[in-house]
């Protein structure tokens, strides 16, 4: 995606702020933070998807009365779906997910707590929901 695209959605979305680039990272001789590296993994047209998951993750938060504190891992397209990588600020499950060719997979679950089980369902919605779009997202221009 483009950069300033990602950036629009950094403003609007802190959460998607992203850390250090590869090449920063690379000087270190070890990249750990795939985000700040790679960015939105997907070609320009996957943007509206990623803002609707933002915007439904911010809403769920402000129901519950709480900051969004959440960590992006990774944002890709594979298999024609978005791949929506994230954990909260104090967990970190290393693995995050198994992927298959059928689009299924295995996810980590964060939490118990309510908030982010409502988190997670959003994230699948939108990763269900961008199969829909995948064919012509990445041809789209915004």
């Amino acid at each position: 995606m483009r950069e300033e695209l990602e950036e629009k959605l950094a403003n609007e979305f802190p959460f998607m702020r992203r850390g250090e680039s590869y090449k920063e990272q690379e000087k270190s001789g070890e990249i750990r933070d795939l985000f700040g590296a790679f960015g939105c993994e997907f070609g320009n047209g996957w943007y509206e998807v990623l803002r609707g998951l933002c915007n439904e993750v911010t809403k769920a938060y402000e129901r519950a009365g709480l900051p969004v504190d959440i960590v992006v891992d990774r944002v890709k397209e594979k298999f024609g779906k978005l791949r929506f990588y994230y954990h909260p600020v104090y967990y970190d499950p290393g693995i995050h997910a198994i992927d298959s060719l059928d689009g299924g997979g295995l996810k980590a679950k964060p939490s118990c707590s309510e908030l982010y089980k409502d988190v997670s369902n959003i994230v699948h919605k939108w990763e269900m929901k961008s199969m829909t779009v995948a064919k012509v997202a990445d041809q789209l221009e915004c």
